[in-house]
């Protein structure tokens, strides 16, 4: 081999490591199954409330992002839009891609209600996404929390200026959270998220884009999922349907629910998960 060559390779294979931590992705819809009816679709409508509850703890992680009203984006696996809509009300334009058209639905719901009209949300795997053919390159390019994180390679070949990705930081992500929620009050477990590594965290990402020759910049964030309510009764129907598995055990559902429950003065009740998020982002220019 090579002396030089030998001398650039990473010392640690860190993508490698990285394909432990990864989760198996869902198959794909068996042949004669319309896109319509894949995982995602089943899914969307909690990933749209979970993000509504989500949009104080959201907007504090893109503001330290280096986008201008100049700027193109995209949104790899945007899911209901929960970064694409605000980024739509920052940028020129925003596109964002996903291989469920019921998330793809609730992201041009949201982003009429926000008055964003420079986001085109299209149908599109990003595993099929090839530069400058079926996907144009973006000055920035954003995969959060998901599949746009599996290959940071790629999404910098579609970043112009500025690569990011965002995630949850070795702290409790969604389907955790949930299980939480609804922990004994199902039949049967409705969530079984694969159990976090913390060897195998953000700092496995930053260490493949720094040996990829870039200088990421990375920031952690206090996060989470919160919500105001009339009253115990509100917070109650509003949670319930966040569960893909019947609730038989409603008893054990509201207990659960409570340990996030606070009272406030006034009577309201105020729903609050706490989590962390980690934003990093690099410039492809470098």
């Amino acid at each position: 081999m090579d002396p030089k060559r030998e001398r650039e390779m990473p010392v640690i294979n860190w993508r490698a490591l990285q394909s432990l931590a990864a989760p198996a992705r869902p198959a794909p819809p068996a042949p004669g199954v319309g896109a319509r009816e894949n995982i995602w679709d089943r899914s969307a409508d909690m990933y749209r409330e979970m993000a509504a509850m989500e949009r104080a703890f959201t907007l504090p992680q893109l503001d330290v992002l280096p986008v201008g009203p100049e700027d193109t984006v995209l949104d790899i696996g945007c899911g209901p839009g929960r970064i694409a809509v605000p980024m739509a009300q920052r940028a020129r334009s925003v596109t964002a891609i996903d291989t469920s058209e019921k998330m793809l639905a609730h992201c041009r719901a949201n982003a009429q209600a926000a008055g964003a009209k420079n986001l085109d949300a299209r149908l599109l795997d990003w595993l099929e996404a090839v530069p400058g053919e079926n996907l144009a390159v973006h000055d920035v390019a954003i995969g959060c929390r998901s599949v746009g994180l599996s290959d940071l390679e790629k999404l910098s070949a579609f970043a112009r200026k500025t690569a990011v990705v965002i995630a949850f930081a070795n702290a409790p992500s969604i389907p955790e959270i949930l299980g939480e929620l609804f922990d004994g009050a199902t039949e049967r477990p409705p969530f079984q998220p694969p159990a976090q590594d913390r060897r195998l965290g953000y700092n496995v990402m930053f260490n493949i884009v720094y040996d990829l020759g870039y200088e990421p910049n990375l920031r952690i964030f206090p996060d989470g999922f919160t919500a105001d309510f009339p009253d115990r009764e509100a917070a109650y129907a509003r949670l319930l349907p966040l569960s893909p598995v019947p609730v038989t055990d409603l008893a054990r559902f509201r207990a659960n629910a409570d340990r996030c429950l606070t009272q406030n003065p006034d009577g309201t009740v105020t729903f609050l998960r706490e989590t962390r998020s980690f934003v990093m982002w690099w410039d492809t220019r470098r």
